[in-house]
C-alpha cells in the first residue's frame, strides 16, 4: 500500500495530475415532435487512469437550432435536460457544453434520431452482427437495410457510451444502416418541478431501469427484434417484440424464438 501510494505522487510530480475533463454524450431516439431527455456525464481525470464525477458544474444543451437549455451535475455527474424534437425525421445533432470558473471548457456532439411516432421499427443486438469481412457480413446488411426501410433500425448494446463512436465506425464500414445506438439499461430519471417560478428540473436517479419499455410507449410499431442470444431474446420478448433468432451462432440455452433464420433467409423472406 505504502508503494502503491509512492508511485501516485512520483507520478504526480512528474507529470502533473491530469485535469482533462471527460463528458460522455450517449445516442438519443426521439418521436417527431416529440421531447427527448439526453442525461450527460462529466467527469475530471485527475489521476491518468481514474475519472472522477464532477458535481455542481453548469452544463449547456442545444439540440440542431433550437433553444439553449441548462442543468446542474448532480454528485455523480449527471445531467438531464428536456428537449423538443424537430418536427421532421432525421439525424440531429445535439451540442453539450461546460466552462469552469477558470476558463477551462469542455464540449461533445452527439447524435439525436428523430422517427415518426408510428414508423415500423427492429431492434438488433449489436453483438449479433458478423464483422467486417466476416462471411455473412453482405447479407446482415443487406437484411437489415431491408428492414429499415420500412420505418427504421435501433442497435442495443451493453458497450459504454464512451465506445458508441466505435460501433458507428463498424456500422458504417459494414454498411448497415443508420441508427441510434442504445444502452440496454440507462439510469432512470423524473422531473420535478421547484423554485419561485415552479421550473421543471431532471433528476437523475441511482437506478437503472430498460430502455425498451418506454421505446415501445414512444414508438408502438416497434415490434421485431434480431438477436442471438436467449439472453437478448427474453429482454426483447419481456417488452413484448416479435424475436428474429439468428442461425450459426451461440444460443446459451433454449430462447424464446418466433423465428429461427439466417441472415441470408431474413433478407429473402421477412416482410
Amino acid at each position: 500500500m505504502r508503494l502503491f501510494s509512492q508511485w501516485i505522487v512520483l507520478a504526480a510530480l512528474l507529470g502533473g495530475c491530469g485535469g482533462q475533463y471527460v463528458l460522455t454524450v450517449p445516442d438519443q431516439f426521439a418521436p417527431a415532435k416529440g421531447e427527448t431527455t439526453p442525461v450527460v456525464r462529466l467527469q475530471r481525470n485527475d489521476f491518468f487512469v481514474l475519472d472522477l464525477p464532477v458535481k455542481g458544474a453548469a452544463m449547456r444543451f442545444r439540440l440542431a437550432d433550437g433553444p439553449l437549455r441548462g442543468a446542474y451535475t448532480d454528485a455523480l455527474g449527471y445531467a438531464g435536460a428536456n428537449l423538443a424534437a424537430p418536427a421532421e425525421p432525421g439525424r440531429y445533432e445535439l451540442s453539450v457544453d461546460h466552462m469552469d470558473f477558470e476558463g477551462d471548457e469542455v464540449g461533445r456532439k452527439g447524435r439525436v434520431y428523430v422517427r415518426p411516432s408510428d414508423a415500423r421499427l427492429v431492434a438488433v443486438d449489436v453483438e449479433c452482427l458478423p464483422p467486417p469481412g466476416h462471411k455473412d457480413a453482405d447479407a446482415a446488411a443487406a437484411a437489415l437495410r431491408k428492414l429499415a426501410s420500412n420505418g427504421g433500425v435501433l442497435y442495443m448494446t451493453r458497450e459504454s457510451p464512451d465506445r458508441h463512436g466505435r460501433i458507428h465506425d463498424r456500422l458504417d464500414l459494414s454498411e448497415y444502416p443508420d441508427g441510434p445506438v442504445l444502452l440496454w439499461q440507462r439510469e432512470a430519471w423524473h422531473v420535478v418541478r421547484e423554485g419561485r417560478f415552479n421550473l421543471p428540473r431532471v433528476v437523475i436517479e441511482s437506478r437503472l431501469v430498460s430502455q425498451l419499455g418506454e421505446l415501445k410507449k414512444a414508438f408502438p410499431k416497434l415490434e421485431v427484434a434480431v438477436c442471438q442470444t436467449a439472453l437478448a431474446a427474453r429482454a426483447f420478448s419481456a417488452a413484448g417484440l416479435q424475436c428474429v433468432i439468428l442461425e450459426g451462432g451461440p444460443t446459451f440455452g433454449r430462447a424464446p424464438a418466433d423465428r429461427k433464420l439466417s441472415w441470408s433467409e431474413l433478407a429473402e423472406t421477412w416482410r
